[in-house]
């Protein structure tokens, strides 16, 4: 493979041409202390070598701590990089761009899955991959629930914002236009896309948006961030004057604690974004009506969403009836719940279409119904089906990503061969069309109030309008949050 050199503004980089693309892996774009604000990378001297990935950011999804993913040659709090995908030849000039936000629950999950060399050569696009800070080291509340003013608030996403930022700053010079990005997301990284178009800090950094399965419902609000920040202070022993202890201890002290709250919750995850009056609104009521960002839109979610849930280890979404069945009681009040539950069968199937809609489907398609009202917007079902788990979370992203090996052929469903990789390549050719042009092209038509028509993924595609209507309907609008629970 052959060099390529690009000036950014912290110094040079040396990335690596491959057949038909070159790319720059591991480029700091901030550096941050712990629980500090991500800040400007130092400038450099020389070249910076970029032909291999950074860290990705320390994490831990599960109860037992494991070292390998928290400090060493691949995981580690200096983890603020970001990948650079560029295609060789197709149109002239700079090229838009897509950003995309890894999902993983806000707990783990990082950039170098993500080999978007294919992307940037189908869509002709400059493909941008980030990392984050995950679980406690991004998404906990001790500044209000310590009272500790020195610790911003929502760390992660304050750093989605710098990589935006350094995407406005530095693109142009690996051949991307900062005037044509589009941010792109999946689950919790859905959910980022959907807070950072109501977020002010976010503002003017992106001119379009990807949602796929998540939006504004699945984060804490104010009071519950602190009581689950003081759940960790309560594990750790922790109080006003522990600033300094919290930015020393031991990294594995810290993903302990992580673990031992966790275990302390049902249906919830113990870090999570928070409504903080700073960078997001005050409150999930203030950003239902908050401005979006004035971009076009392209959204959708998968159809069985809750199976995946229902299939791993622990319990961080409620998919059981009587939680259900308790959430919709206790947030829309019995009679709005009595509606909606009568829109389901009570059976198996029943069951996984309500926690499907409840956790992610109808709060994505009510963030893009209610945006289609002043912005454009597109709308999807992925209906393609994994044999065992059905049309359930995640499996979108194993046929529109490039995931090799026997593992994920099964989760896969089988091969990325035949009608199953042409679906593929028709989910990248839209997103591609829609950050080159703002649409999806190939005769989607725009959702709206009036028809509501939405595209259906599978081996074959279909347009449908208002499917389920019904169901949809008994909503009315409304989203449940399952984080305002104890």
């Amino acid at each position: 493979m052959t060099e390529t050199i690009v000036q950014t503004r912290a110094g040079r980089v040396s990335g690596l041409e491959g057949a038909g693309f070159t790319r720059f892996l591991g480029i700091p774009y901030a550096r941050a202390e712990r629980f500090g604000e991500p800040e400007a990378v130092a400038p450099w001297s020389g070249a910076h070598p970029a032909n291999r990935f950074g860290r990705q950011c320390p994490q831990q999804y599960g109860g037992k701590v494991r070292r390998d993913v928290l400090e060493g040659p691949d995981y580690g709090e200096d983890c603020l990089h970001l990948n650079v995908y560029r295609p060789d030849g197709g149109a002239a000039g700079p090229k838009p761009v897509m950003v995309w936000i890894h999902g993983g629950a806000f707990m783990a999950g990082g950039s170098n899955a993500y080999d978007a060399s294919r992307l940037a050569q189908e869509g002709d696009i400059v493909v941008v991959t980030i990392n984050y800070r995950v679980g406690v080291l991004g998404f906990v509340n001790f500044g209000d629930a310590l009272g500790l003013p020195a610790i911003p608030s929502n760390l992660g996403l304050r750093d989605q914002i710098a990589a935006l930022e350094w995407v406005r700053d530095n693109i142009a010079a690996f051949g991307g236009d900062p005037g044509r990005v589009k941010i792109c997301g999946q689950s919790a990284g859905s959910m980022s896309v959907s807070l950072l178009m109501v977020s002010p800090r976010a503002r003017g950094l992106f001119h379009g948006a990807v949602m796929q399965s998540g939006a504004v419902s699945l984060i804490h609000d104010r009071a519950r961030s602190i009581r689950d920040a003081q759940r960790f202070a309560a594990v750790l022993g922790l109080d006003q004057s522990s600033l300094e202890r919290l930015r020393t201890m031991d990294l594995a002290e810290l993903i302990g604690a992580q673990a031992a709250v966790s275990g302390q919750l049902s249906n919830a995850i113990p870090a999570a974004p928070w409504y903080d009056g700073d960078v997001l609104p005050a409150s999930f009521e203030e950003t239902l009506s908050a401005p979006t960002a004035p971009v076009p839109l392209l959204a959708g979610a998968a159809r069985d969403e809750i199976r995946l849930f229902d299939l791993m280890p622990g319990n961080i979404l409620p998919s059981k009836w009587p939680d259900l069945e308790a959430l919709l009681r206790e947030q829309l009040g019995e009679a709005h719940a009595a509606r909606v539950l009568a829109a389901y069968p009570r059976n198996r199937k029943g069951r996984i279409a309500l926690g499907s809609d409840l956790t992610f489907i109808m709060p994505t398609r009510h963030f893009a119904e209610r945006h289609s009202a002043a912005q454009p917007t597109w709308f999807y079902r992925f209906d393609y089906a994994h044999p065992i788990a059905g049309a359930t979370h995640g499996l979108d992203l194993t046929v529109f990503w490039p995931f090799k090996g026997f593992k994920m052929a099964l989760a896969r469903g089988g091969p990325d061969a035949g009608r199953r990789a042409e679906l593929g390549r028709r989910m990248r050719a839209h997103v591609a069309h829609f950050v080159r042009h703002g649409d999806p092209g190939d005769i989607w038509p725009r959702y709206d109030r009036a028809s509501r028509k939405l595209r259906v993924y599978d081996l074959a595609d279909r347009i449908e309008a208002d499917p389920l209507a019904a169901r949809y309907a008994a909503w009315e609008g409304r989203d449940v949050q399952p984080g305002l629970g104890k």
